[in-house]
């Protein structure tokens, strides 16, 4: 069973807790430990007046029977500092905050009184929360839950004063969500439905008994719990029951063409389309609904007509379009690369001096060099980062509404250190997703005429869907979702703040993760991390864990993008192996969001030396027979002078038959069959006919091995 939630430490002031509601949240957070300051004007059910203070002081009675801590205070929410005044002094401070700002009792009130209805419910809520608010920011916590109400989301007969004050509270609500959050200030809004002083009169017995307040008081508590991360929503509670509301917007349609003035007639011609929730959007920002707007406008000016609105949210994309695009070939383009780039991408991705395993994928000099496999997506990602979808037909894309959503590689051999190689996109596949439009683009990579690697991306273009096409293909290259079991192994690695100005520098330079004024239009506190450095993170991760870093053994990876990290967050992946599939997840580990999801990584088996090709079947093997033989006499002086530990893997039929180490580095050296003990100064992995063609000196080893190191010293007997 969970922990109780707990506020001991928290001071929480309640406005309105006299009674119903408000004295409900009061005697529930007393009792789990908070200090509370009992807010109530004391005026009867209508609101008119000021009491006898005896509500408030009842409250703060009740909670002190029970051994609790409260403070009652008298003043109207208009003047908000003097209420936070009150618990300044009764408790000494107020930066560990929850402020619960909820009616104050009104009945049926006339049009003269709108002022009075605007001051108590509106203008008394932002006192109240502007006398606290830079607390809240100095202690980096605070909590705040609006009271709206089912009159201002749908409005109600004869309170037109009432539900404007109420609707005008969420607006305030989700700015200050916004404004709040780097200050771990969450803001929220319920919209109850509960029996109180107004009701009271209005509402049959048995109905007041199954609208207890008591049944709203739990939401509000979780709202204010420093664990919650809920933040700018709106809710409606009461019964026991408790449901998130959210805004919904048809596709629509667009009314006009370029140079061309819009008309009423061109309205009622769409009305069909402009009402029609079918396959709607949920914007969740102000840049959502904006970037919808522009969208249409650069379509409009683009394109010149009425129908060709693919970026926008507009329904009259047909389905035969999306079939002019499918099969649409890119202009070929090469990527040619050097050390330098690998090593790049490999930093940019985490690897570190701090791991010497790592040292092969940032040391140009290391005997066993080799390019990270997820390097792969960058050779191919060009035609993505050149404006190459733009050119798809029927499509007029906005890159600032085009969303990775998953990708796919898959290695037919290892790539090279450094190269040049050939790549040809397709589209493989356009599907209809309702708010958007999934594009699949297979991208296939040549190094000297020979197939290296495959890519697939899928693009999700925001907007552009709602046209009937068909949601799923076969030739999506599908996600699977992890076991639902505790992870085999998990791995952590922190992001350095400049790990997206660092990976970057691979090729991706979307502003987007770089210049905060762009991310802020675009939504987000600041630069993000770029999905692929994550993959790339994963994937090492992988990598690292079940095959020692061996990019032979990598065979393909496959992820979705579910969230977006932030430079500094500390990436966490969890991973399952079952049989040569590694399947694994990467979380955020500071907030525990997933970040990628449904992923696996599928590796080449290992070559079971037993059932394969028996060591003694292979020439190689009496040739580290007779060095261990050898070694004996003469070990000491070889040792001394070569001072290093190689491990080979010889091969047969193209698969791994044998593992050898000779180690040079201490006493009178060693032969033994199987991996190093320990690190390895370098790594050969050879044929076994090629290894005897050295031996008898048929071949050059720095020819065959392509060897910078210690080559001279590898068979010196």
């Amino acid at each position: 069973m969970a922990s109780p939630l707990r506020f001991d430490g928290r001071v929480v002031l309640v406005t309105g807790a006299g009674g119903g509601l408000g004295r409900a949240y009061a005697l529930a957070f007393a009792e789990r430990g908070a200090s509370v300051v009992v807010n109530d004007l004391g005026g009867d059910f209508k609101g008119l007046g000021k009491g006898s203070f005896a509500a408030a002081d009842k409250v703060v009675e009740e909670i002190r029977s029970k051994g609790g801590k409260a403070v009652a205070n008298y003043d109207s929410v208009e003047a908000g500092e003097k209420i936070v005044r009150t618990a300044l002094e009764a408790f000494g401070r107020i930066g560990d905050v929850s402020l619960i700002l909820r009616d104050s009792s009104f009945g049926r009130i006339s049009d003269e009184d709108w002022d009075i209805i605007h001051r108590v419910h509106l203008r008394g809520s932002f006192q109240v929360t502007r006398a606290a608010w830079n607390h809240m920011k100095k202690q980096k916590f605070g909590r705040i839950v609006m009271t709206s109400s089912a009159s201002g989301i749908y409005g109600n007969f004869g309170q037109a004063s009432y539900s404007a004050a109420k609707l005008g509270l969420l607006g305030f609500s989700n700015t200050l969500a916004i404004e709040g959050k780097t200050s771990n200030i969450h803001c929220n809004t319920i919209a109850p439905t509960a029996g109180s002083r107004m009701t009271q009169t209005v509402m049959a017995e048995d109905l007041l008994k199954a609208l207890k307040p008591d049944y709203v008081a739990p939401l509000v508590l979780w709202l204010c719990h420093e664990s919650c991360e809920e933040n700018g929503s709106l809710f409606e509670v009461g019964g026991g029951w408790i449901g998130k509301l959210r805004w919904e917007r048809t596709l629509g349609a667009i009314v006009r063409q370029k140079n061309q003035p819009v008309t009423p007639e061109a309205v009622k011609a769409n009305w069909k389309k402009i009402c029609d929730f079918d396959n709607a959007t949920k914007p969740q920002s102000i840049q959502e609904s904006v970037a919808s707007l522009i969208g249409v406008v650069n379509t409009i000016d683009s394109d010149g007509g009425v129908s060709t609105n693919h970026t926008s949210h507009a329904a009259s994309t047909a389905t035969s379009e999306f079939a002019g695009a499918i099969g649409h070939k890119f202009p070929p383009f090469s990527s040619a690369y050097t050390e330098l780039e690998t090593i790049m991408y490999a930093l940019g991705v985490g690897a570190s001096v701090k791991e010497p395993k790592d040292m092969k994928f940032i040391y140009e000099g290391s005997t066993d060099f080799s390019c990270l496999p997820t390097f792969g997506v960058i050779i191919a990602q060009k035609f993505v980062i050149g404006g190459g979808l733009s050119e798809i037909p029927g499509f007029s894309v906005n890159l600032a509404k085009v969303l990775h959503g998953e990708q796919y590689l898959e290695l037919y051999k290892p790539l090279p250190r450094a190269g040049n190689l050939r790549c040809e996109a397709v589209v493989a596949d356009v599907l209809d997703k309702g708010s958007g439009s999934v594009i699949l683009v297979d991208v296939y990579s040549y190094f000297e005429e020979e197939l290296i690697c495959y890519n697939q991306f899928s693009l999700f273009l925001v907007g552009s869907g709602g046209t009937g096409g068909k949601r799923t293909s076969d030739k999506v290259k599908a996600t699977v979702a992890v076991p639902n079991r505790p992870p085999d192994a998990v791995l952590t690695d922190t992001t350095s703040l400049n790990q997206a100005a660092l990976y970057r520098l691979s090729g991706d330079w979307n502003p987007l993760h770089i210049d905060p004024n762009f991310a802020g239009f675009a939504g987000f506190d600041k630069p993000i991390l770029h999905g692929l450095c994550t993959f790339g993170f994963s994937a090492r991760h992988v990598l690292q864990k079940f095959a020692d870093n061996d990019v032979s053994r990598f065979k393909a990876i496959k992820v979705r993008f579910a969230k977006p990290v932030y430079p500094g967050q500390t990436l966490q992946t969890e991973m399952w192996k079952e049989g040569n599939r590694i399947h694994f997840q990467t979380k955020i580990q500071e907030t525990g969001d997933i970040v990628i999801s449904n992923a696996y990584v599928d590796l080449m088996p290992t070559s079971d030396t037993s059932a394969q090709t028996p060591s003694e079947e292979l020439q190689s093997t009496l040739v580290f027979e007779e060095i261990g033989r050898r070694l004996k006499d003469i070990g000491h002086e070889v040792a001394k002078k070569v001072n290093a530990v190689f491990e080979w893997h010889i091969t047969k039929g193209g698969n791994i038959a044998a593992k050898w180490t000779i180690d040079l580095k201490s006493g009178f050296g060693k032969v033994y069959q199987g991996p190093a003990k320990g690190p390895a100064d370098a790594t050969f992995t050879l044929s076994d006919e090629d290894f005897m063609d050295v031996v008898l000196g048929k071949l050059d080893p720095q020819k065959v091995m392509s060897l910078r190191a210690h080559s001279s010293s590898l068979l010196p007997f």
